[in-house]
C-alpha cells in the first residue's frame, strides 16, 4: 500500500471511535443458541409461547403494553408514567440504584427512548398500575413482583432472555391483537388426593338433594291433600322449591277448577230446585184450596200474590249469588294472572341467572392459568 493510500485510510482528525450499544439493533430479538430455543420449549410445555417484541432498548415497556393492552405501541407513555411513579415514591427507590448514579441522573435517563430498563422499573411499573407482574426465565422459577397486597390481581407475563432483552408471554393459540390473561396456578403434590375425596362428597351431595326434592314434594302433598305427584314436583320447580308458594299454587289450581265444575253443574240444579220449590207450593196450595172450600177467594189472590213475591225474591237471591259467583270467578282470574306475572318474572330472573352465570363463565375461560410448583416473590 503507498503512502497516499494509507493516508486516506486514517480517520480524519478529531473523528471519534463509534461506541458498541448497549441494546441490540432495532428489529425482532435475535435467536441466540440454546436460550431462545430452550425457553420456547419449557413455554410450550404450559401451553404458553413467546411473542417477540424489538430489542430496541424498548423492550421491557413493549412486552408490558403488549400484556397490558394488547400491542406495544403506547411504550413511550408507560415509560414516562413508571418513571412518574418513581419520582413521586423516591425514597422507596433511591437505595436500589446502581453505580453511585444520582438519583435524578438515573431517572432523567430512564426517561429517554430507547434507555435499558430492570428491575426496579418492574416494580415501579407494578405498583402503579396495582398488578403484579411474573417472569419467565430458561430452568429457573418464576419470579413474581407484587404490585399489591389484594388478591386475585391481574398478572402480566414476560420473558427474560439473554440478560438483556424481555418479550411478552402468550397462550400458544393467542395470535390477536387483545390483552393477555395468564394467571399462575400453585399446585400442590396432594392435589391428586384431594380430587379422590371429592368425588364421593359430590355423590352424597347428589343423594341429599334428591331426598330435599322427596320431602319437599312430600311436605305440599301432605298440605294440599293433592296426590298427583306430577304435578306437585312440576309447580315446586316452576316455584324454585318454595314449598309455601307451591301449596299457595295448588290451592289456586283447585280453586278454578272447582269454581268451573260449580259454573257447569249450577244452572240444571238451580232450576230443578226451583222447580221443585213450585211445584211443592202449589201442591201445598192447591190442598190448602181443594181442602179448604170456605177459603174466600181474595185470600187465595193474596196467596198467588205472596207467591209471586216468593218467586220473585228467589229470582233476586239467584241473579246475587250469580254476581258474587261472577266476582268470585273475577278475582280469582285476576289472582291467576298476577301469579302468572309472578311465574314469569322468576323464570325472567332465572333465566338473567344463567346468562351472568354464563358470562361469568366466558370471562373466567378467557384467563389462561400457568401452573407452577413454586414462586420466587419481590
Amino acid at each position: 500500500m503507498s503512502r497516499k493510500q494509507a493516508g486516506k485510510a486514517r480517520p480524519a482528525a478529531g473523528a471519534r471511535k463509534a461506541r458498541r450499544p448497549r441494546q441490540p439493533p432495532a428489529g425482532p430479538a435475535p435467536s441466540r443458541g440454546l436460550d431462545g430455543g430452550g425457553l420456547a420449549r419449557q413455554l410450550r410445555a404450559l401451553g404458553l409461547k413467546l411473542r417477540e417484541v424489538p430489542g430496541d432498548g424498548n423492550c421491557l415497556f413493549r412486552a408490558l403494553g403488549d400484556q397490558l393492552e394488547g400491542h406495544s405501541r403506547n411504550h413511550l407513555r408507560h415509560r414516562q408514567e413508571t418513571v412518574d411513579y418513581m419520582i413521586k415514591q423516591r425514597e422507596d427507590f433511591e437505595p436500589f440504584v446502581e453505580d453511585d448514579v444520582p438519583f435524578e441522573k438515573h431517572v432523567t435517563n430512564l426517561a429517554k427512548p430507547g434507555t435499558f430498563a430492570g428491575n426496579d422499573a418492574i416494580v415501579a411499573f407494578a405498583r402503579n398500575n396495582q398488578m403484579n407482574v411474573v417472569i419467565h426465565q430458561l430452568n429457573a422459577p418464576l419470579w413474581q413482583i407484587q404490585g399489591t397486597d389484594k388478591n386475585n390481581v391481574r398478572e402480566l407475563h414476560i420473558a427474560y432472555r439473554y440478560g438483556e432483552h424481555y418479550d411478552s408471554v402468550r397462550r400458544i393459540n393467542d395470535d390477536s391483537e387483545a390483552p393477555a390473561y395468564l394467571q399462575m396456578e400453585m399446585l400442590c403434590k396432594n392435589d391428586s388426593n384431594k380430587e379422590e375425596e371429592v368425588k364421593p362428597q359430590k355423590g352424597d351431595s347428589e343423594d341429599e338433594i334428591e331426598v330435599e326434592m322427596e320431602d319437599a314434594i312430600q311436605k305440599v302433598c301432605n298440605a294440599t291433600g293433592c296426590s298427583d305427584i306430577d304435578l306437585v314436583s312440576q309447580i315446586l320447580e316452576v316455584e324454585d322449591y318454595n314449598i309455601e308458594s307451591a301449596i299457595f299454587a295448588i290451592f289456586q289450581v283447585n280453586e278454578v277448577e272447582r269454581i268451573s265444575t260449580e259454573e257447569q253443574c249450577d244452572p240444571q240444579s238451580k232450576d230443578q230446585k226451583s222447580c221443585s220449590r213450585t211445584l211443592q207450593e202449589e201442591n201445598g196450595s192447591g190442598s190448602r184450596i181443594f181442602g179448604n172450600r170456605s177459603l174466600h177467594q181474595g185470600e187465595i189472590e193474596n196467596n198467588k200474590g205472596q207467591a209471586r213475591s216468593d218467586e220473585e225474591n228467589r229470582a233476586s237471591r239467584n241473579s246475587k249469588v250469580s254476581k258474587k259467583q261472577k266476582k268470585e270467578q273475577q278475582r280469582l282470574e285476576k289472582k291467576k294472572r298476577q301469579e302468572e306475572r309472578h311465574r314469569q318474572k322468576v323464570l325472567a330472573n332465572k333465566s338473567n341467572c344463567v346468562d351472568s352465570s354464563r358470562r361469568e363463565t366466558d370471562s373466567n375461560n378467557q384467563v389462561t392459568l400457568v401452573k407452577a410448583m413454586a414462586a420466587l416473590n419481590i
